[in-house]
C-alpha cells in the first residue's frame, strides 16, 4: 500500500502551498521524508499531523521559530497534554527550587569564609551542574531516560578541572553565538560528551551516533574548529582555559566555516541539519556531481602537510595512483557507510574495502557482535573498547585507557606491557590474540564524524549552490594561497603556494 506523498498530494491535504512548504522545510519545521531522483519533496502520511499541528499554532500566533520549539515539546501529544504536564513540574520544580536557592547559599556562605566543604556541600555543587546539564539537554531535543541517566554518571566523574572546562567551553559557545562565529563539530574523545553536547559544544547527540560519552571524564584536550580566518579571537580563550585547568584546548583553523559563511552571506542562512543524514542528494553527490568540491572525498596532495614531507614519505603515503572517482562511484547507503568506506580508502586499505563491498550488515562472527555496524572488516575504537569492557568484564573508561596506553607504547617503540593487562583480563585466548592484533589498527570514530559533518554541507552546498559554492572555495584559495581542505597549515618556506591544479 502507498504511504507516500508528493508535495502536490501533500499540499491537498494539508491545504499547505508549495511556498509555504519550502520555507517550512528551509525553517527545520517540515522537512520531506525524502526526495526523489528527480530531486522532488516526498512526504509521508504521518506527516499530515505534523503539518496540521503547524497551521494551528499559526492559528494561535506563534512565530516560526516559536512553532519549532512547540513541535519538538508535542511531538507525542497536543499542547493542553504540555502545558498540564509543564504545571505539575513546576509546582514540584518550585519546591526544589526553593531548597537549591538554600543550599546555593550555604556552599558560597563556606566559601566566602574559606571554609573547606563539607561533602554535603561538595554534592550540592556536583548536583547544580548536573541539573544544568540534563536542563540544557532537555532543550536540545534529548529527553530520552539512557541519555539522562549517561549524564549523570558521567558528571559523576569529573575532577575539578573537568568541571572548569565545562565552563570554559560554554564562554567560547556564547563567545561565538556574540560575534557571529562559526564553530564546527568539538572533535576527539571530547566529542563523546552529552554535557559539552548539552553546552551546544557538539553537533552530535553521542548516543545516536554510537559514541561512548565516559571518554570525557579521561580527556586531556578538547578540539574546537573554528573560521580560519578568526581563529586567534577563539585561540586566545582557548589559551585562557588551557592555563587554568591544564587540559590542553585546541582552535583548530577550518577553512571549510569560512566557505560556509560566504555562500551563506550570498544565499542567506542554511539550515543543514534540516536535511536528513539519508537524503539521496546527499549520499550520492559524489557519483552524481564528480568528487571535486566535497569534503573527505576530493583527493590532492597539494596540502602543506604531505609537502613538506620528504621524498621517501612522499612516496609511501601517497595515494595518487587510486582511481578515487571510481572507488566512488557506488552511492553511499548511510552516514555509516561513508564514514567506514573513506576511513577504509583514507589508509589505503583497499583490500578491506572490497571485504566490506562483498558482505551484508550484521556479516559477521558471532563473538563480536559489537562489529556489527562495520561488518567486521575494521573497528573504531569505541568497538574495540565496547569488545574489551565485555569480554573482561571493565567498564568502557578503564578499557580505553588500557587501549590508549598500549598504543602510546608501540608508539614509543617499546615493549608493550600493558599488553599484560588483557591477557590477565580475558580468559579466552583467542580473543585476546584478537584484540592485541587490532589495538593499534582502529579508527577515532568522532573524527569520521567530523569528516561526515563537513561531507554533508559541501555537498548540499555544491547541489543547490553549486556556482556560489565555487567561487567561495576559489576565493578563499587566492586569499590565503592554501588548499580548502587544509586545517590551518602554514606556508612552505620558500613561500610557494599549493593551490589546487
Amino acid at each position: 500500500m502507498k504511504n507516500w506523498l508528493s508535495v502536490g498530494e501533500f499540499g491537498k491535504k494539508t491545504g499547505l502551498s508549495h511556498k509555504a512548504l519550502r520555507i517550512y522545510e528551509e525553517k527545520g519545521l517540515l522537512v520531506p521524508h525524502t526526495r526523489s531522483e528527480g530531486q522532488h519533496r516526498v512526504y509521508t502520511e504521518t506527516q499530515i499531523v505534523i503539518a496540521e499541528k503547524i497551521v494551528q499554532f499559526k492559528n494561535w500566533g506563534f512565530s516560526l521559530e516559536q512553532i519549532k520549539v512547540l513541535l519538538a515539546e508535542t511531538s507525542e501529544g497536543t499542547l493542553k497534554e504540555l502545558l498540564e504536564r509543564r504545571l505539575q513540574e513546576s509546582r514540584s520544580a518550585a519546591v526544589s527550587l526553593s531548597q537549591q536557592i538554600k543550599a546555593l547559599e550555604s556552599v558560597l556562605a563556606s566559601l566566602t569564609l574559606g571554609h573547606e566543604l563539607t561533602e554535603l556541600e561538595r554534592s550540592q555543587v556536583m548536583e547544580n551542574l548536573l541539573n544544568r546539564s540534563v536542563s540544557n539537554l532537555k532543550r536540545r531535543g534529548v529527553v530520552d531516560s539512557e541519555a539522562l541517566s549517561r549524564v549523570q554518571s558521567e558528571v559523576s566523574l569529573y575532577s575539578d578541572s573537568k568541571k572548569e572546562l565545562i565552563a570554559g567551553v560554554r564562554k567560547i559557545v556564547d563567545f561565538a553565538k556574540a560575534n557571529s562565529l562559526l564553530l564546527g563539530p568539538g572533535r576527539g574523545n571530547s566529542a563523546s560528551s552529552l554535557v559539552l553536547y548539552s553546552e551546544g559544544y557538539g553537533y552530535f547527540n553521542p548516543l545516536k551516533y554510537g559514541l561512548v560519552p565516559e571518554y570525557f571524564s579521561a580527556t586531556k584536550s578538547v578540539w574546537i574548529d573554528v573560521e580560519y580566518s578568526r581563529s586567534q579571537e577563539v585561540g586566545r580563550l582557548a589559551d585562557e582555559i588551557a592555563q587554568k585547568t591544564g587540559i590542553e584546548v585546541y582552535a583548530f583553523k577550518s577553512p571549510v566555516l569560512d566557505i560556509l559563511k560566504d555562500v551563506q552571506n550570498q544565499v542567506g542562512e542554511i539550515d543543514f541539519d534540516s536535511f536528513s543524514d539519508d537524503d539521496p542528494m546527499i549520499l550520492s553527490a559524489p557519483s552524481k556531481l564528480g568528487l571535486a568540491g566535497l569534503w573527505g572525498v576530493e583527493y590532492g596532495e597539494n596540502y602543506h602537510a604531505f609537502q613538506s614531507q620528504d621524498e621517501a614519505s612522499k612516496k609511501k603515503y601517497s595515494l595518487s595512483h587510486l582511481d578515487f572517482e571510481s572507488l566512488y562511484a557506488k552511492p553511499f547507503k548511510s552516514a555509516s557507510d561513508f564514514m567506514i568506506r573513506t576511513s577504509l580508502i583514507g589508509y589505503n586499505r583497499l583490500n578491506k574495502l572490497e571485504l566490506y563491498n562483498s558482505r551484508n550488515d550484521g556479516e559477521v562472527d558471532p563473538l563480536y557482535p559489537e562489529l556489527n555496524g562495520t561488518r567486521g572488516v575494521m573497528m573504531f575504537h569505541e568497538d574495540w573498547d565496547r569488545v574489551f569492557s565485555r569480554v573482561a568484564g571493565i567498564d568502557l573508561t578503564e578499557a580505553s585507557r588500557i587501549r590508549r596506553q598500549i598504543v602510546s607504547e608501540i608508539i614509543a617503540d617499546k615493549e608493550p606491557e600493558s599488553a599484560q593487562q588483557v591477557r590477565a583480563l580475558v580468559k579466552d585466548m583467542a580473543t585476546a590474540d584478537f584484540l592485541l592484533e587490532h589495538v593499534d589498527k582502529n579508527f577515532m570514530k568522532a573524527h569520521a564524524l567530523t569528516v561526515w559533518w563537513y561531507y554533508k554541507r559541501t555537498a548540499i552546498l555544491k547541489s543547490l549552490w553549486p556556482k556560489e559554492y565555487r567561487a567561495a572555495i576559489d576565493r578563499w584559495e587566492q586569499k590565503h594561497q592554501m588548499w580548502w581542505q587544509e586545517f590551518g597549515y602554514k606556508m612552505a618556506s620558500d613561500g610557494k603556494p599549493y593551490l589546487k591544479a
